[in-house]
């Protein structure tokens, strides 16, 4: 059983559900991890991430996330994304609201929503996220409100809670991401995006429990994400793992995978 632990899906015609559904029939994927799109234009992705240009962001459509879980429960889980620049108590009752309804975990986007991790609504999303054995999914960035550091302070800070570092770290921020996850049990790796080098240290360095497979569609094609975990040079039953199990672990906490 494969699954895709990262996939953003919107109503817009290059991140549509009925695209994400051809692609995963032609990359052998079961299940996928939806997370809100199109609140921002991935297709300038490049000049957002050098700060050519700051993302107009977009009300994330979690509702639409969570329709497309209700009317597909044997394909999708959802996370939701929250905006940490509200009160606590809104963010809070968000996250709880969603959860109620079916979501399965949380996705920050520090790059969208220019906040810092380390502030103190997004202690407190971990906070809940630990209660509710959720995990907190986030993109790490080059400064430091948003950095792979933050992410280690707040594993440490929250070692109930289950933290997902998406895209590997992003780059340049591999090395720390790494260094990290080996370091801190709660935190893993997800591969979308990421270098196939980084991916196999990753696998060397953390082990195969740690490593999370996702697609980052519509940015990547799962095809060509799917191709990096097919060829590491680990055995087929510790693929299974990184390409389902660990994430199923994770979604699943009270039923373990074996």
């Amino acid at each position: 059983m494969i699954l895709d632990g990262h996939a953003h899906i919107s109503r817009e015609s290059y991140s549509s559900v009925e695209k994400l559904f051809e692609l995963m029939n032609a990359a052998r994927i079961d299940q996928t991890v939806l997370v809100p799109g199109g609140t921002v234009d991935v297709r300038r992705m490049t000049n957002y991430v050098i700060g050519k240009e700051k993302p107009v962001a977009m009300e994330p459509p979690n509702d639409y996330v969570l329709e497309l879980v209700k009317k597909y429960p044997d394909k999708f889980y959802g996370f939701c994304n929250i905006n940490p620049n509200q009160s606590e108590n809104d963010a809070l009752g968000a996250l709880q609201g969603w959860f109620d309804q079916g979501m399965s975990g949380l996705k920050l986007s520090p790059m969208v929503h220019q906040f810092s991790l380390l502030g103190k609504v997004s202690k407190s999303l971990a906070d809940l996220c630990g209660q509710l054995g959720i995990p907190y999914y986030t993109h790490t960035m080059f400064q430091a409100s948003a950095s792979t550091a933050s992410v280690a302070k707040l594993a440490a800070e929250f070692p109930k809670t289950t933290f997902i570092i998406g895209h590997l770290g992003f780059g340049p921020c591999d090395v720390e991401a790494i260094e990290t996850a080996e370091s801190k049990d709660n935190v893993y790796l997800e591969t979308s995006t990421a270098n196939f080098l980084a991916i196999e240290q990753a696998v060397e360095r953390c082990g195969y429990e740690k490593v999370i497979f996702g697609s980052e569609y519509p940015l990547s094609n799962p095809r060509v994400e799917r191709a990096k975990i097919d060829v590491l040079n680990i055995p087929d039953n510790q693929k299974e793992y990184i390409m389902g199990k660990n994430m199923l672990n994770l979604l699943q906490a009270s039923v373990k995978v074996v």
